[in-house]
């Protein structure tokens, strides 16, 4: 009983942690599902309710599946009850266990790459990508898995059958399956190259003495990858000097936020831009460049509005999220966003523009529905609102003040 309750506890904590990567922000930060959690049980919905939304990547747009906080809840708890004996090797730093922690697991990665790449007889780094891996992932390799259960088994048939994937982007407990999956191809790096590799999702540094070894470690991973049904990416997988690689992934960009913003601008670094925009204090200048950033780099309105919650009782950060709520109008990720940041100050709920509020009300996704519904309610245009979710209207009979169970705008986007 005592081993349940602390894997309960852990199961909530790390579902609110999921939420930071969220697509859509949920209309009533999830407390709920993240209170069922910590009870050990999920009330899924009769239907696996899936949406799509046009999501902006580092390199291109991509359509990924949403589903509402309950179903994602449903996946986590399985999931986890499935790995419960499962341990990844140390030289695997992505998503090991429930109660896991994205940004120390990254600083320990980098730590990593820094104390290899300080060795004198390895000068070349091996990186290997699996080409697409959350869409290529056959089913039947999670099903065959030794640990996979049966009702982890027929959730993820039901899923594919739905998406046509089986681990959604974005998702904790896909991330934890991917982790998962694999440990085949680790084993035998663990064999060729020992000690001189590490992982983070399905992406693995190999360092490596000279080419030709990168040729024979490189093949003998296509060869694992050929069993599991996955093949490598012709673009991510390369062969590079170590030197390079901390300009990449192990590039450190912390520093004062105010600078490490100035540096980003300068250099065009969206990873320093990440970085500064999470942090840095309210400043005139920064909001006012905001609108203009976001709109050469879409991929930094989650971080952008983000900032603008700390910003968004100045002046500039007002008018920065003015034009940010003019930009949405035509775009359900940036409505997603920029609504979930209504829907915690009554100055830019009462601002958003019937027009944006019926984009959002009219889409297929019911995450993104349900936020509208929370800004009309706050913003007093209950007409807007013809059939609130059954969650909302438990938060209408309490009041819908628009300070109760806020939805989040942290996030690791």
């Amino acid at each position: 009983m005592r081993d349940d309750a602390v894997l309960n506890s852990a199961l909530s904590t790390s579902f609110g942690c999921d939420l930071l990567t969220e697509w859509i922000p949920d209309a009533l930060g999830a407390t709920d599902v993240i209170r069922d959690l910590a009870g050990g049980t999920v009330v899924v919905p009769e239907r696996l309710d899936v949406g799509w939304l046009q999501v902006p990547l580092a390199r291109r747009t991509e359509s990924v599946p949403v589903v509402p906080p309950a179903v994602r809840a449903h996946a986590h708890l399985l999931v986890e009850r499935s790995l419960l004996r499962q341990e990844p090797r140390p030289e695997v730093f992505s998503y090991r266990s429930p109660v896991w922690d994205y940004r120390s697991a990254y600083r320990a990665r980098q730590t990593r790459m820094r104390e290899m790449g300080r060795r004198g007889d390895l000068p070349l780094v091996l990186r290997l990508d699996i080409h697409r891996f959350g869409q290529s992932l056959p089913l039947w390799v999670l099903l065959d898995a030794p640990w996979m259960t049966g009702e982890l088994a027929g959730y993820l048939t039901e899923l594919h059958r739905a998406t046509g994937r089986c681990l959604l982007p974005g998702h904790r407990w896909a991330n934890r399956l991917g982790t998962a999956v694999l440990a085949p191809i680790d084993a035998l790096l663990t064999v060729t190259t020992p000690g001189r590799w590490l992982r983070w999702g399905d992406d693995w540094h190999v360092f490596v003495r000279n080419s030709a070894e990168a040729e024979q470690v490189r093949g003998a991973v296509e060869d694992g990858l050929e069993a599991l049904g996955l093949r490598l990416s012709e673009e991510k997988s390369t062969t590079e000097p170590v030197n390079d690689l901390f300009a990449g992934p192990a590039h450190d960009v912390a520093g004062h936020p105010p600078e490490v913003w100035r540096r980003g601008i300068q250099d065009a670094d969206v990873r320093a831009l990440r970085y500064a925009l999470a942090r840095i204090e309210p400043d005139a200048q920064v909001s006012r460049a905001l609108a203009g950033t976001v709109r050469t780099w879409p991929v930094l309105l989650p971080r952008a509005v983000q900032y603008l919650d700390r910003a968004v009782g100045t002046p500039a950060g007002q008018e920065a999220a003015r034009e940010l709520l003019e930009a949405a109008h035509t775009d359900l990720f940036a409505a997603a966003r920029i609504l979930a940041l209504a829907g915690r100050h009554q100055e830019l709920a009462s601002g958003v523009s019937d027009r944006l509020l019926d984009l959002a009300a009219g889409c297929g996704i019911s995450g993104l529905r349900a936020l509208a519904a929370r800004v009309a309610l706050c913003s007093g245009r209950r007409r807007l609102v013809p059939e609130p979710p059954p969650r909302l209207l438990r938060w209408i009979a309490q009041g819908a003040d628009i300070r109760r169970n806020p939805p989040s705008v942290a996030t690791l986007l």
